[in-house]
């Protein structure tokens, strides 16, 4: 086998990444946009030593899974690769593969997974795009990263924003919006589309609760699956008595404000630090006066301003994709708690960080995802993790 052959494969299976998986001649094939149990006629893009990759040519027997993608992007755009699979069929992929990564990277033989919670709308259902802008010789293109990651794919609408995000989006093709050069425009839902101040914050309702958020803050993306997000975490809290709980990678404070009912004292720990600042305006909007905020570095924090003496009943950790690294991971076994609530978007460094604290003398209980970016790769995971 050698790059450019046509061959004939059929799909086993979907890897992490959203590319299915079939052999040639024994070798493992990635074929990005295919479906379990397709029949395919491909042709050979790249060979790797312990792997190659292919491209669809002809589709000789489609997946009973396959449905027709709603985007006009779909394939050229980087944003999506599952609008071709049936929406059932993604929440079984992304159990499988939170599975596999807490088997092959968190070393667990049998983890705890819960069926994946849907969210309520598959499509339409995101409050916040950064879009990638390009400006040559007078020629604007606006959209995101292509399939291949080196190229700006120029797009119309996109199929998985709310859609006050597509008239912002039409509004900037139409040069009735200005993007003053910026290689990067990030945009809320709700927001008036002719809104610029970047100082304005973004309004966001959970459960009934007011939160503002800076335009340069994180918010969860999903708008009609947060309130259930926040629902699952609660619920593993209040279980047991909390002293002192801990919010790692606070935010503007949603979980913080969430779980002031149930602690004695809530800390929260946020390096961004207009997060922080609006993190008190909605605690103190809400009534809260249990939570206090500390804008820093969660590495700094823990370690200089915690510890040493600080305890902690619970540790909630939201972290970037990147996960923690081992000097965060360490100190929050130094505070001791008896419960950690690990939130990631990224199971990957989720069962890697999992792997560390089971080292430590934690057991990984539960895991809860959430389907909080239909038709990507992605999935949230709550992990449940207790001394």
């Amino acid at each position: 086998m050698k790059v450019k052959d046509r061959v004939s494969i059929t799909i086993d299976s979907v890897a992490f990444g959203g590319a299915g998986v079939g052999r040639v001649d024994q070798q493992v094939v990635f074929v990005p946009f295919s479906a379990p149990d397709d029949a395919l006629e491909i042709e050979i893009t790249q060979i790797k030593k312990k792997f190659a990759r292919g491209r669809i040519l002809k589709i000789i027997k489609p997946s009973p899974a396959r449905v027709t993608p709603l985007c006009r992007h779909y394939e050229v755009c980087g944003g999506c690769c599952y609008q071709h699979l049936d929406y059932p069929f993604q929440l079984k992929i992304k159990k499988k593969q939170v599975e596999e990564a807490f088997w092959k990277i968190g070393k667990m033989a049998s983890p705890p997974v819960d069926d994946v919670i849907a969210s309520p709308r598959s499509y339409h259902y995101r409050g916040k795009a950064q879009f990638h802008a390009q400006i040559l010789n007078s020629n604007k293109k606006i959209g995101f990263l292509d399939v291949t990651g080196g190229r700006l794919a120029h797009i119309n609408r996109c199929e998985i924003m709310e859609e006050s995000i597509n008239e912002a989006l039409r509004l900037l093709q139409a040069d009735k919006m200005r993007i003053d050069d910026e290689p990067e425009l990030t945009i809320w839902s709700g927001h008036s589309s002719s809104d610029t101040d970047e100082e304005k914050p973004v309004l966001r309702v959970v459960n009934g609760k007011n939160f503002l958020i800076p335009s340069d803050g994180f918010f969860q993306a999903n708008l009609y699956l947060t309130d259930q997000l926040v629902d699952e975490v609660c619920r593993l809290v209040s279980v047991d008595p909390v002293h002192t709980l801990i919010d790692a990678c606070c935010g503007s404070g949603l979980f913080s404000i969430f779980l002031a009912s149930v602690a004695g004292k809530v800390i929260g720990i946020e390096i961004n630090e207009n997060s922080v600042r609006y993190a008190r305006i909605n605690a103190a909007a809400a009534g809260v006066d249990n939570v206090s905020f500390i804008h820093g570095d969660m590495e700094k924090v823990l370690w200089q301003k915690l510890m040493p003496g600080q305890q902690a009943d619970l540790v909630v950790l939201d972290p970037p994709r990147s996960g923690c690294s081992p000097t965060v991971l360490q100190a929050i076994v130094e505070l001791q708690p008896m419960k950690i609530i690990y939130i990631s978007c990224n199971p990957a460094t989720q069962a890697r960080d999992v792997h560390y604290l089971n080292g430590c003398g934690y057991h990984l209980k539960r895991l809860i995802p959430l389907d909080m970016f239909p038709q990507t790769e992605h999935i949230e995971v709550v992990g449940l993790i207790e001394r």
